[in-house]
């Protein structure tokens, strides 16, 4: 057998840990990495946790130990296009041989993990092996009772928290800022994103009762847009503690709300690090790239790609389509079942010239009768329903081909914006694991 047939293999075998679903807690995980030497408490990490905006803060925050010559790993959930994606060190993801190799040693010691703890204990091996001084660690789900709680970090990081996964983590604000909070550890300062009242007053109730500082976005630090476009956005940020202010900084993601992403990703990244550099703070800005992320794939028709896939994250890409272009947007839309899709699709009505529904290849989507049937005829604008994800993209570029005031956006799922890069010639390998914690 090749070894791209082991790897095959390997990759569907981990594909039907699925089954065993989504399941919170803690002990499954300390039990196998207890086996392998707790290779979580080798490194320093960062942790990060929240409803929108947890990739590009961890993203913007390993750029910024880079550029620091900070040997560093980045462990982030789901992937667009490829598995390795999810496990980086130094810039480069991981190999195929060694998910092979670490399977094989994790696999003896994992019968009850799911799919993301497996993969979580994946990543801290390769981590230890690789000597990374620093890790930035996304949390999969909530953050009490995730797999990835069971470091100790420098700094908590808690972006926007929101709605989503409610079944899990409970259908108030509050409860669900409860199971961020539970990545707060005894001592550990904690950076936040600004909040609704009841989420931040959850986060400060747990940061006192544990001791710990928290520095919260529009009140302890903030930033000052000066400029954007879909080029990237140029800043300054200022923090009250440290009576500190950094001018001109560009970063090149757009979006109004990537404003607060790296405020919050600079405040945590100089707690964790503060031995930090002003020129080389301004080099890691400058290297940060996250596809799906209101990334433009073509500027005639202009073509956008966006992984916003909750209201919160609507909201945010149409208040900063509106500053970025003048053209008006046709949206192919793909969406999980599991996902508010009214709340969602709202946000767009008033917004797109029409909607081009598709159904993503992957058994947690949206299927086109449901979505019938949630919309009831509610919407004013024309919507047409493709169940494959190529035709649908397909009949909505050829609209925008005819109209230049017209612009293509695609956006609802992570697994969709994937679909469409394969379709469009990136390489792919089991995409399938897109949407999966």
């Amino acid at each position: 057998m090749t070894e791209r047939m082991r790897y095959r293999n390997l990759i569907n075998e981990l594909y039907k840990r699925r089954n065993k679903g989504i399941k919170l807690g803690l002990d499954r995980v300390l039990s196998v990495v207890e086996k392998f030497g707790c290779p979580h408490n080798k490194f320093k990490s960062i942790h990060v946790a929240g409803t929108n905006g947890k990739g590009s803060v961890c993203k913007i925050i390993y750029s910024l130990l880079r550029s620091h010559g900070v040997s560093t790993g980045l462990f982030t959930s789901p992937h667009l296009t490829r598995f390795t994606e999810r496990i980086i060190v130094n810039d480069e993801e991981i190999l195929e041989d060694d998910v092979l190799r670490l399977a094989e040693k994790i696999e003896p010691h994992a019968q009850e993990l799911t799919f993301f703890e497996y993969i979580t204990v994946m990543a801290f091996i390769y981590f230890e092996e690789k000597n990374v001084e620093y890790a930035v660690i996304e949390t999969g789900m909530g953050g009490r009772l995730d797999a990835t709680n069971i470091i100790l970090p420098e700094v908590s990081v808690i972006t926007n928290i929101d709605f989503d996964h409610q079944a899990f983590l409970g259908n108030n604000i509050k409860s669900i800022a409860s199971e961020k909070a539970g990545i707060i550890k005894k001592g550990i300062p904690v950076v936040s994103s600004m909040q609704y009242k009841d989420a931040e007053e959850v986060l400060k109730d747990k940061a006192d009762d544990m001791g710990c500082q928290l520095f919260i976005y529009g009140k302890d630090f903030f930033s000052d847009l000066k400029s954007m476009n879909f080029k990237g956005l140029v800043f300054d940020f200022y923090c009250n503690s440290q009576n500190s202010l950094l001018t001109d900084l560009f970063l090149p993601l757009t979006g109004l709300h990537q404003v607060e992403n790296v405020s919050v990703a600079l405040k945590a990244f100089r707690t964790a690090y503060p031995s930090w550099s002003k020129d080389l703070v301004r080099e890691g800005l400058s290297r940060v790239k996250m596809p799906g992320r209101l990334e433009v794939i073509s500027e005639s028709p202009l073509i956008i790609l966006d992984i916003a896939h909750n209201p919160h994250a609507a909201r945010s890409l149409v208040n900063s389509l509106k500053i970025l272009t003048d053209k008006v947007p046709v949206l192919v839309f793909g969406i999980m079942k599991d996902k508010d899709v009214v709340g969602f699709i709202k946000y767009f009505e008033n917004f797109v010239k029409a909607i081009f529904f598709t159904v993503p290849s992957y058994e947690r989507a949206l299927r086109a009768e449901e979505f019938q049937n949630r919309i009831n005829g509610c919407l004013s604008v024309d919507v047409h329903i493709f169940p494959e994800s190529e035709r649908a993209f397909t009949e909505a570029l050829n609209l925008c081909k005819k109209n230049p005031s017209y612009c293509l956006l695609c956006t609802g799922s992570t697994y969709l914006v994937g679909e469409i890069k394969e379709f469009l010639g990136e390489r792919v390998v089991y995409r399938h694991f897109g949407e999966l914690l």
